[in-house]
């Protein structure tokens, strides 16, 4: 099971969607106070996710030099909310970052978004997981800066790479119903 999300126009609501406000059901989010909005995988995207969307959001002020780069003290943060559509609060969002839809991608473009079983590594160096599954976390999806439109009407969807041109990688730990509750940032590949 994979689905690959990439940016597309017009923007959405609903949905998968990438910057501008955060959905408002977790506008108040404490969260919200020290980290931005990025994008939002849409509900049921993934079996664990079932009905619910998952938010991913960045320390505000990140740079890729900074500290909080290891698990699980991670400048990336993930929020599992029920379904939502976008708030009003454009200030909670990333900035220079574009508001567009996230669309199931077509053609040979990379994907900025992928849902998967397995993680598409840049190094291929296993051992990147090790702490994130000593846990007993397990891969959910990855947003790989590779998958940034370069051409075209979206190339200005994002003003500067966030993380190095390189990729997060996100995990949890399905509970005995199969649904993941919480997702946790396990590393960055650049």
């Amino acid at each position: 099971m994979s689905l690959d999300l990439t940016p597309a126009l017009p923007d959405t609501a609903d949905g998968g969607r990438l910057g501008g406000a955060p959905p408002r059901a977790v506008e108040d989010h404490p969260w919200l106070a020290t980290h931005r909005y990025v994008l939002t995988l849409p509900a049921g995207c993934a079996p664990w996710a079932a009905g619910r969307e998952v938010s991913v959001l960045l320390r505000a002020g990140f740079d890729i030099g900074d500290d909080d780069l290891t698990y699980p003290a991670m400048a990336m943060r993930a929020l599992v909310h029920p379904p939502s559509p976008r708030g009003d609060r454009t200030g909670l969002g990333w900035p220079g970052l574009r508001s567009t839809a996230l669309v199931p991608a077509s053609g040979p473009a990379p994907a900025l978004v992928r849902v998967a079983d397995a993680p598409v590594l840049i190094q291929d160096e296993p051992s990147y997981a090790a702490a994130v599954e000593a846990d007993g976390h397990r891969f959910l999806f990855q947003v790989d800066e590779d998958g940034w439109p370069v051409d075209g009407p979206l190339e200005d969807v994002v003003e500067e790479y966030l993380w190095g041109y390189g990729s997060v990688y996100f995990y949890g730990t399905p509970g005995d119903d199969g649904l993941v509750d919480e997702v946790v940032a396990g590393f960055l590949d650049f």
